[in-house]
């Protein structure tokens, strides 16, 4: 603890961002005083029971601690209180399916067409792995599990090209229209599951992505923005005067409106873009030119 670093700073420094270290110290100490008692080494990751002296149990690391085994702090992009942005790794994809189906309103990955299945996720992390990102809980309850998720992929078509449907644009659910040459980053999907959301992970999630775009000195990043406000205005007009009044600020849209408020600009009204009754299947065209973008030769 610093000298400017009161107990409480320190306490909760500790819970928002060191505990994971010190859970995993906790584990590895525990094993090593057990396997010195029972002269059997274990894996300090794998649960067990011993049966004390007296007749009762001990379990030797806690049931949702699994994650621990493979939580790297140098993997760790963005640090918020509690929740840590990442890139998506392959122990992560379950519960990212999950904060997808939660977000989308549905019970289940199979019940969404257009959500992403383990595979699919599975198949994102092959072809670009530094495009995916997960948001991990690393403490309190849930820890380990994702609460958010973004997905991207590189293309070399611009954002002045004819803007494509969202599945034609990807290729199809294991994003086989990424091109590892590509000068733009295009924003497939993003999801924060609702009871996380209004805490900074959706924040987190578009910073990671900005600092992929200049980390790889793309020209940008594009995105179809869901008009997802759209609903309580569609008795009144349809989707694509909506667009334009929140283009023009006008009308706020819950969605695009953060995203131009982001940075973003906002281009065009692209309807017909995906299946989404919400936002009446449409959306607006937003793009974020990097500002450090160098050219070569």
């Amino acid at each position: 603890m610093s000298n400017d670093e009161s107990e409480l700073d320190a306490l909760r420094r500790a819970l928002n961002y060191d505990w994971p270290e010190i859970q995993k110290h906790l584990i590895e100490e525990g094993a090593k005083e057990a396997a010195e008692e029972d002269d059997e080494e274990r894996d300090p990751y794998e649960p067990y029971w011993r049966t004390n002296p007296d007749g009762t149990r001990t379990l030797h690391m806690s049931f949702d601690s699994w994650w621990l085994k493979d939580f790297v702090r140098e993997d760790v992009l963005l640090e918020l209180p509690g929740v840590v942005i990442m890139n998506t790794k392959p122990w992560h994809t379950d519960s990212v399916c999950i904060s997808l189906a939660d977000a989308y309103g549905v019970g289940r990955v199979h019940e969404c067409d257009d959500c992403f299945t383990e595979d699919d996720i599975l198949a994102h992390i092959e072809r670009f792995p530094e495009g995916q990102f997960a948001a991990q809980r690393i403490s309190g309850p849930n820890a380990g599990n994702c609460v958010g998720m973004a997905t991207t992929m590189r293309t070399s078509r611009p954002p002045t090209a004819p803007i494509r449907p969202w599945r034609h644009a990807i290729g199809d659910m294991t994003l086989s229209a990424h091109e590892p040459d590509g000068e733009w980053l295009y924003g497939v999907e993003m999801a924060v599951r609702p009871m996380y959301q209004g805490h900074g992970i959706g924040a987190g999630l578009y910073e990671a992505r900005f600092d992929l775009a200049r980390r790889l000195n793309l020209r940008g990043w594009y995105a179809v923005g869901m008009l997802m406000g759209y609903g309580i205005y569609a008795d009144e007009m349809d989707v694509a005067d909506y667009g334009a009044k929140v283009i023009a600020r006008q009308l706020k849209d819950p969605t695009v409106t953060m995203q131009m408020n982001r940075g973003f600009r906002a281009e065009r009204v692209i309807t017909d873009y995906v299946d989404e009754p919400a936002a009446g299947n449409a959306g607006v065209l937003i793009v974020w030119e990097n500002p450090d973008y160098e050219q070569d030769g």
